[in-house]
C-alpha cells in the first residue's frame, strides 16, 4: 500500500500537532502517526506549565488545567525554604485531555490522524527523503510518500535516529525521572514545591505538583549517573514517605529527560526534528510543553513556506526553522544547559546558601520584576562560597 500527502508528522503530542495544524490550517495535506492508541497515552510528564508562555501559544480551556498556582516553594535539605509568591505565575495541566485536544484542533484544520502506527524505515531519494515505512495497527505496511516529514515521537526519536541523527543519550547528560500520582492526601493546590539536597534526588530535585487540594503528582529526579546504588523509585519512595508520611498511589509515570544539545539535533533537509525529539527542554527543570509546542509551531510555518514555494530550494528552510525558534529560543536553553552543570556541582550546604539568598532577594524585588541575570549575581555575590561556581558558566 501507499499514499501520498504534503507532510507527514510523526508524534501526536503538543509538538506535533501544533506543526501539523500549522500545515493543515494552511491548505496542505497532513498527517499524523502516533504509536500509542490515543495521543495523551500514556503518560510521561509532571504536566507544569508556566501560563504565560502557554497562553501565547493556545487559548487555554478551562477542562485542560487541573490547578492554578500562585505560590513556588523551594525547600533545602535542612528544612528551610523560600516560598516566591507570583499568582497565574503556572498551571498543572490534565494532558490526556490537553493532548488529546491539540491532536484534535488539528484535525478540524484538516489534518488526519492515525494511531497505533509505527515508522519503521526513512527513505532518502536523492538528498530528500521521500517517504515513510510504517506498520499499521493491523499488522500491514504502507509507504506514505511526502515533501515534508517531521519527527515530534518524544526522546528517543526513532524517526531522527532513522535518519542519521545521532540522538543516544548517555549518562552525563541525562535524568532519570519518576513520579506518582497520589490521591487522599491534604495539600494546597495553588502553591508547587521543589525540594533540593543530594540526598533527596542527587544532583536534580524532587518535586510536588498539585492536581487539587487531595492530590498531587510527586516525583524525583536524579541525575543517572549519581544514583549511588538506588533506583529513582527507591528515591521517590523515600521522599513521598518522608514528605507525606502514608499515601494513596494511583499511577506511576516515569521517563528520560536529556539535556539541550544545541542546533544539531532539529533536522536535516526535508525532515525537522521538534520536541523532545529536538531537546528543546530546560536542562534545569526538565520543563518543555510549552517549548515543544513552540518549536512545533515554526517547524510548521517552515514546512509552509517550503510547501508554498516560497523558498528557492530545501536548504533555505533554516533561516526559519531551527532559525527562528533559536532566534526566540537559544539563547535561554543554552544558558539552563550551562546552569544544569552548575547545579550538578552543588553540595546541601550551597542548597541552603541559595534558599537563603532567595529569602534575601525576594524580601527586596517584586516577583514581577525579576531579572534572571541579576538574580543569578545577586547570589553569586551575596553568597561568597558559591563564587567557586561561577566557572563552570563560562
Amino acid at each position: 500500500m501507499s499514499s501520498m500527502y504534503d507532510a507527514v508528522v510523526v508524534g501526536a503530542g503538543p509538538s506535533g500537532s501544533a506543526a501539523a495544524y500549522e500545515i493543515a490550517q494552511a491548505g496542505f495535506s497532513v498527517i499524523m502517526l502516533e504509536k500509542h492508541p490515543r495521543p495523551g497515552i500514556p503518560l510521561c510528564c509532571a504536566e507544569a506549565v508556566p501560563r504565560a508562555a502557554l497562553e501565547r501559544l493556545v487559548t487555554v480551556k478551562k477542562e485542560w488545567v487541573s490547578s492554578y498556582i500562585d505560590n513556588i516553594k523551594v525547600i533545602a535539605p535542612n528544612g528551610e525554604f523560600v516560598t516566591i509568591m507570583h499568582p497565574g505565575a503556572g498551571l498543572v495541566l490534565d494532558r490526556k485531555i490537553f493532548d488529546n485536544d491539540l491532536a484534535q484542533q488539528a484535525i478540524q484544520a484538516g489534518c488526519k490522524l492515525r494511531c497505533e502506527t509505527i515508522g519503521l524505515e526513512l527513505i532518502r531519494r536523492g538528498n530528500l527523503f521521500s517517504s515513510l515505512k510504517i506498520l499499521n495497527r493491523d499488522e500491514s505496511i504502507e509507504e506514505i510518500s511526502a515533501r515534508v516529514f517531521i519527527a515530534a515521537d518524544g526522546v528517543e526519536s526513532k524517526i531522527a535516529r532513522l535518519a542519521g541523527i545521532g540522538n543516544l543519550v548517555n549518562d552525563d547528560d541525562t535524568a532519570a525521572y519518576y513520579q506518582y500520582r497520589l490521591v487522599d492526601i491534604e495539600i494546597d493546590s495553588t502553591v508547587m514545591e521543589f525540594h533540593v539536597g543530594n540526598e533527596i534526588a542527587p544532583g536534580n530535585y524532587a518535586w510536588v505538583f498539585p492536581k487539587s487540594s487531595n492530590s498531587a503528582n510527586a516525583g524525583v529526579g536524579v541525575s543517572v549517573n549519581r544514583q549511588k546504588g538506588n533506583s529513582a523509585p527507591q528515591f521517590l519512595d523515600r521522599f513521598v514517605e518522608h514528605r507525606f508520611g502514608k499515601a494513596v498511589i494511583a499511577e506511576r509515570f516515569c521517563g528520560l529527560v536529556p539535556k539541550y544539545q544545541g542546533k544539531r539535533m532539529f533536522g536535516q533537509k526535508n525532515l525537522l526534528v521538534v520536541g523532545d525529539a529536538a531537546r528543546v527542554l530546560d536542562s534545569l527543570s526538565g520543563a518543555g510543553i510549552t517549548n515543544g509546542m513552540l518549536s512545533g509551531k515554526y517547524a510548521g510555518q517552515a514546512a509552509v513556506k517550503y510547501l508554498s514555494g516560497d523558498l528557492k530550494n530545501i536548504d533555505e528552510i533554516g533561516q526559519f526553522y531551527p532559525g527562528q525558534f533559536l532566534k526566540e529560543k537559544g539563547e535561554e536553553l543554552a544558558l539552563y544547559a550551562r546552569l544544569r552543570h552548575v547545579y550538578s556541582k552543588l553540595d546541601d550546604n550551597d542548597f541552603i546558601e541559595i534558599v537563603r539568598a532567595l529569602n534575601d532577594y525576594f524580601s527586596n524585588n517584586s516577583i514581577s520584576g525579576v531579572n534572571a541575570g541579576r538574580l543569578l549575581a545577586g547570589i553569586m555575590t551575596t553568597r561568597p562560597r558559591l563564587l567557586r561556581l561561577i566557572k563552570h558558566l563560562i
